[in-house]
This record gives C-alpha cells, sequence and structure tokens, in this order.
C-alpha cells in the first residue's frame, strides 16, 4: 500500500507539472513534450497463467523532431498479484510482481493537427522484473494521540515480505493510441495500449499488455 501512495502521489505532482508548463507556453512553441498516465495491466499467453491483472504508471518525455515524429524516453511501471496456480505451486499464501521499464520509445503522430489523433509507439531498451513472496505477520508501531500529546504502542496486520528475486533482461514495445485536444492549452489526453515483451533465460517470454490513459504536453 506505501508503494501505491508513493505512486500515486508522483503521479498527481507529474499532473501539476505539465498543467503548469501548458499555461506557460503554447502548443506551437515548444520543442519537447512530457507526459504521465496510468491504467489496467493484462498478462498476455503464458504469464497469464502466473500473474492476475494488475495496474500500471507511466511517464515519458523527450524531442519533439516534427509534428509527426516524437523520440522519447519512457518510464513505465506495472504490478500485479500472482495467480492462484503460481501461489500453489511456490507453496506461499501470497505475492506479486512488478516490472519497470525504461525504453527508447519513439510516438509517430498519423494526424497531429487533428483534434482527435491517432499515433504508433515502440521501443526497446532495459526491463527489470522482482518477483516477492508474502505471508500475513502482525507489527507493533505507535500511535500518536494529537490532542493529548502522547503515543503508545498498537499492533497492526499486514502482509511481510519473505522472499524476492529480481531480474535485468531486454525487451520491447508496440502499440497505438489516442490523442484529444484539450483547447487551446497544449495539453492533450491520450488512451493507448502496448504490447510488452521481457525476454527471459529460460521459458517464455514475460508478456504484457498495459492500457493507459493520461494527459501529454
Amino acid at each position: 500500500m506505501r508503494h501505491l501512495e508513493s505512486w500515486l502521489r508522483l503521479s498527481f505532482a507529474a499532473m501539476c507539472v505539465l498543467l503548469f508548463v501548458s499555461l506557460a507556453v503554447s502548443q506551437d512553441d515548444h520543442k519537447f513534450n512530457i507526459s504521465a498516465g496510468g491504467g489496467f495491466t493484462v498478462p498476455n499467453g503464458r504469464s497469464g497463467l502466473y500473474l492476475n491483472n494488475g495496474w500500471n504508471l507511466d511517464f515519458r518525455g523527450g524531442y519533439n523532431v516534427s509534428q509527426y515524429f516524437l523520440a522519447d524516453l519512457d518510464f513505465a511501471f506495472d504490478r500485479s498479484n500472482l495467480s492462484s496456480l503460481a501461489l500453489a505451486r511456490a507453496g506461499q499464501p501470497g505475492g506479486y510482481a512488478d516490472v519497470w521499464s525504461l525504453t527508447f520509445a519513439p510516438m509517430v503522430r498519423l494526424a497531429p493537427k487533428s483534434p482527435v489523433d491517432v499515433y504508433l509507439i515502440g521501443g526497446a531498451g532495459l526491463y527489470h522484473r522482482g518477483l516477492n513472496f508474502t505471508q500475513p505477520a502482525t507489527f507493533t508501531t505507535f500511535a500518536c494521540d494529537p490532542f493529548f500529546g502522547y503515543c503508545y504502542p498498537v499492533t497492526v496486520t499486514g502482509n511481510q515480505v519473505v522472499a524476492s528475486f529480481s531480474t535485468y533482461k531486454f525487451g520491447y514495445n508496440v502499440g497505438a493510441g489516442l490523442e484529444f485536444k484539450l483547447g487551446h492549452t497544449g495539453l492533450r489526453a491520450f488512451a493507448e495500449a502496448r504490447y510488452n515483451d521481457m525476454f527471459t533465460t529460460r521459458g517464455k517470454d514475460l508478456t504484457y499488455t498495459p492500457a493507459t490513459f493520461g494527459i501529454r504536453w
């Protein structure tokens, strides 16, 4: 939960930056772009046997070579809980997998002057997968009473990570999306889906498709 709250705060901060910049510079003046978004993630193929549907966050930015071509760097984070099949095979009551990627991901706009634009996107780069198994546990912490001004120990329940594994591999992604101009602010709302393939040393590649919704300037 702490990780989710941190990512949500980061997403909100990124949205605020986008709004501030768009008010300062018109759409026709800038040579750079930034965007932030989030959504849901669906594992594909064999990966769907071991992962449930999850969620994602995405941050990207780069240079506008032209109205049609954007040369961007993309950072994406995806997280999914392990399926009951994966947990049964591991003999663990809980667990999750997360993937972050840093890729060079150019974007091609097909109709940049239209209020609704279709674009193609794809890239390749570094992928990191984390695998964590968890068990229920109780923790002792301190709670403070702001009225009386004293703190006291309390017992709370949560999940404790009992085993963790990670690996780095190369991978690629390819997809398409829609952009919607938001008046004359320089902002565009977007919705996109990208197929991701993270290479593995053994077995099938890790494949998944995030559907992401956000704001681009």
